[in-house]
Formats: C-alpha cells, structure tokens, sequence
C-alpha cells in the first residue's frame, strides 16, 4: 500500500541559502500511523509540517520532494493545492483561539469549508457540521453549532478544530502542539480523539509536540530533528527504551517525571508570611444584564516568607486570578488579601505602589507581554526607570546586565529585541524583568508551558537557584504536576473557584485525599510508552472536556 505521505530530502533555506531552516529532511508516513516529530524550538519541525500544504514563510527557498495521496505537493497548482488542503491533508493548529475566527459561529466555519470543496446545499452543510461535531465528542451538538468560539472552552474550541479538519475525511491529519495550551485532563480527552480518528478512520496523524508524555501516549513511530535535520528515528517504544542519539539522551533526561520532585530543603518558618487570602472571593461584574460571574469563592492560603506555593487547577480555576489579584490587576470583592500584611482591598496610592515595587510577575508568553519595539535592555529598565530605583544612566546600565548575568543571557543581547530572541531567551529576559527591583514575591504565571523540555529544564533550575540566592517568596501557576512538584514547597488544587486540597507537594501529589487531584494525577501522560499503555487501559474512557 503506497503511504499518504513522502517527504524526500527536503531543504529549506532563507536569505538566498544563508540560512538553511531544515536540511535534508526524509519522512514516511504510512497508513493508519501516527507519526511524532519532535524537537526544540527552531529545530524546523513545524517548518517541515507546514511544508505539507505548502505554507511556506515569504522569502523561503525549498529543494526536495513531498508527495501527498500521490500527488507532487511543490509542483502542484493553484487549483490542486485547494483541493488537496481539507481533501488529502489537513492541519490542526496549536492555538485553537488564533485558529478559528472570532466572528463567525462555528457552525459557518466548518459549512465554509464544506462549501469551497463543493457542497452548495446551505442545509446539508448544517447537518454535516452537527454530525461533525457529533463525532468529536461535542456536548450538544446541535446548540454549540451556532456557539461562538468565545463561548467554548479551550478543550471545546480543539474539538471544533479537530472537526473542521474531519471534514472531508482527510487521508493525512498534521497535528501542530495540539495540546500545548490545554489543562492535562483536556489533553486526554483531545488524545483519546486523535487515536480515535486513526483506529476508526484509518486517519494517518503526524504530530509536531515537545511533550514527550504525549508521544509515549499516542504515537507509534517518532523522528527527533535537531538543527534542521532528523537525528534519530525509530518505533516508540525502541526509542524511550535505548535511544541512539545524544541529543535523544538529553530531550528525555530533561522530562520532569512526578513523583521524582526532590525533598526541598530547609524548614520554612510562618512566623512572617508574605501573602494571606482569608476567604478570598472575586468576582466580575456581569455585563449587559447578564448575573456576575464569581471566579474565586472563598480561598484560604498563605504563603512564608522564602516559600514556593504552587497552584494547579484546570483552565477557569481561578489561579490565575488569584494571581492577578496579588497585583492588583483583579479585584477583590469579598474576603482579605493581605500582601506584606496590607489588604489589597484598601491599600491605595504610595503604600499600592510600594506594595507594586516588592512584586514581581513573570507572565506565560512573555512574546506579548514585551513591547516588541523596545529592546532587551529597555524591557528590563523599565521598572527600574517607572520607580525611579536608580540614580544615574551609569546605574541602570549596570543593573541591567548584572540582570541579564543573574539569568545566564551574554550582555550583547540587551541590545536584542523580543522578536530576535528563542522562547527560552525570552523567557529569561521576562525573568529578568521580574527581579529588577529585587522583589519579596514573585507571581510566576504558567512561565514554562510554552517551552521545549530541555528549554523548560534550564529555566526551572535557574528559577530554584534564584529563588533560592535571592530568597523570595512565590507563587507558582501552572497545570504541569510535574513542574509543580519539583518547584513548590507545598501546592494547593483548585477547581470552579474553590480551593479543594492544601499541603505539602508530596503529600498531595503522591497521597492526594479530593478525587479531583486524583483525576488531574491520572491524566498526566508518562514519558514511557508502555508503562502508559498501562495506565490508559486501568483509566480507560476520559470525560468529555
């Protein structure tokens, strides 16, 4: 049986071959496989991927040969590549929300593809987007039709994808990171989907992921690239158990596993605690006649001087509210939030900003939250210039790179912008930027889970080593256990708002008592593929998401 897809030693460089992005790169996908291609950020995994469908950056120049469902992607036209995108192969994208246009239901964006391959009938491409979604597991079906994609949830909002991608039965399936930004208890519900899709369809999935927990849980066969190129392929199974290639050996020593979180050292005293919630509650106003929406509903945490708490939960929680909160871009509405002993609730003018200047606050994408016109240098200043920390120009300057030092960046890069940085620099510099004024707290929101393990690695052990020389207190967000553990002194869960266990992180993590953290426990893939077959076969059925 001829494979649905070939790629034949393809290259793809820039600025007339300088820069060569993937090199000579050669893939088989067969029938009803998946496929992983794995890899860093910039090793040109989601380069190869997009080159399927031919959606190439501006610019680029390409050597070699994809074949799709037997026909010669590169030499095809016009007319042919509309036909084979959505007929022959589809692409799922990493950012459901980026993906799917915000003001149409999502209903009219399936019945729009239909409609560009053919099918004019307005009511049959109603029926067969219910019966699409339907088939992605779609809680009721026929009314999320006309939802929009605000109205859904993130787990919702793949599915739709996913759907759209179903369409028209697509031979080959191009999954780019379709998890990444979901809870661990989505992204089993949306793996389920995916091996849904190659048993009973017979659909052939590449997936371009950095979460080899995911690849120990769905794939059969994974491609490593690094640098441009594939350095290792094998069966699943063949490559976790004896890898070949170093940089292999040091993608999978770099997976944080939970349950291998070190003991943290030290005991930490709550004589003097940097953050209390008393029955915090926070909720936001309801618009247009519409009830208010309660997002926190009576937590109660503190966290010591010198103490990492972590907050796990999945999207719509509350954490990162909560998080908010602390520096008074959420408001409190009912309970205390006392910071460094103020309530937040109250504290106004000089006492807020001397409140601000203690705090620091590392964001999830640091790409947005950086002004992309200013530099390095002028990102990390800021604060410094905002509270006015410094003396002299001199005394700036040397703030910033004894800063750029703290986070193991060269002094040359305060001379970057954002956009010349990789994910990993970036997020050192948003580190960086959260230390500048040498914070008592740091609110750390999600800083790892857009970043490549061996990435994820470095930056985790430079945030312990900081913490831990500096001294601050933190609050930890995120929805990986594992980082959790291996950075929290204690952790608390959240779900709808609520606070439903507190403790230490081996003792929720490794004897939890809710039922809930035991969910989000079992939904985490293990980076061992058959240890996971194990495990998925005790767990079985996911809850729909």
């Amino acid at each position: 049986m001829t494979a649905p897809l070939n790629i034949e030693n393809l290259s793809i460089s820039f600025a007339r071959g300088a820069v060569g992005a993937v090199r000579g790169v050669s893939l088989v996908l067969r029938s009803g496989e998946i496929l992983a291609l794995v890899g860093e950020s910039g090793s040109g995994k989601s380069l190869t991927a997009r080159s399927i469908l031919k959606l190439f950056p501006e610019g680029a120049t390409v050597d070699g040969q994809i074949s799709l469902t037997g026909e010669d992607v590169l030499a095809a036209s016009p007319t042919d590549l509309t036909r084979l995108r959505g007929g022959a192969a589809a692409m799922i994208f990493q950012e459901p929300s980026t993906a799917l246009n915000p003001v149409f239901t999502i209903g009219w964006q399936i019945a729009e593809g239909l409609k560009a391959h053919g099918i004019r009938d307005q009511r049959a491409r109603r029926v067969r987007a219910i019966e699409l979604l339907r088939d992605v597991d779609m809680p009721d079906a026929e009314i999320r039709v006309d939802y929009y994609p605000h109205q859904l949830s993130g787990g919702q909002k793949q599915r739709a994808v996913i759907a759209m991608a179903l369409a028209l039965r697509p031979a080959v399936i191009i999954a780019d990171e379709p998890t990444t930004a979901l809870d661990v208890t989505v992204q089993a519900g949306i793996l389920d989907l995916l091996r849904r899709c190659r048993d009973e369809l017979g659909t052939s999935i590449l997936i371009i992921t950095h979460n080899l927990g995911v690849v120990a849980d769905l794939a059969d066969r994974v491609a490593v690239m690094y640098e441009g190129r594939i350095v290792e392929e094998a069966p699943c199974d063949v490559l976790f158990a004896s890898p070949k290639a170093d940089y292999t050996r040091r993608l999978l020593a770099a997976v944080p596993r939970l349950g291998e979180g070190t003991e943290k050292e030290g005991h930490i005293s709550r004589e003097r605690l940097a953050l209390e919630a008393d029955h915090l509650e926070i909720t936001y106003p309801g618009r247009f006649g519409r009830p208010s929406v309660p997002a926190v509903k009576g937590v109660s945490f503190d966290i010591a001087a010198g103490e990492v708490l972590g907050l796990v939960g999945e999207s719509g929680s509350g954490k990162s509210t909560i998080g908010r909160a602390v520096v008074g871009l959420s408001p409190v509405t009912g309970g205390a939030m006392r910071l460094f002993g103020s309530d937040l609730r109250h504290v106004r003018g000089g006492s807020l900003r001397e409140l601000r200047r203690r705090t620091g606050f590392v964001f999830q994408d640091p790409a947005s939250s950086f002004n992309r016109f200013m530099t390095v240098f002028d990102c990390i200043a800021e604060p410094l210039q905002v509270h006015r920390a410094l003396p002299s120009a001199q005394a700036l300057k040397s703030r910033v790179l004894e800063l750029l030092d703290q986070v193991q960046l060269a002094s040359h890069m305060a001379g970057r912008y954002p956009g010349e940085l990789s994910g990993g620099q970036r997020q050192r510099v948003g580190l960086a930027r959260a230390l500048a004024l040498s914070p008592d707290f740091i609110v750390a929101d999600e800083p790892t889970s857009a970043l490549d393990v061996s990435i994820q690695a470095k930056v985790l052990e430079l945030f312990k080593t900081l913490q831990k020389e500096l001294g601050f207190a933190a609050l930890f967000i995120s929805h990986d256990l594992a980082v959790v553990e291996e950075i929290s002194h204690r952790v608390g869960v959240l779900r709808h708002g609520e606070l439903l266990e507190l403790g230490s992180a081996r003792e929720v993590l490794s004897a939890p008592r809710h039922d809930y953290t035991r969910l989000l426990i079992d939904s985490i893939p293990i980076p061992d593929p058959a240890v996971q077959a194990r495990k998925r076969a005790l767990v079985g059925e996911r809850p729909l998401m």
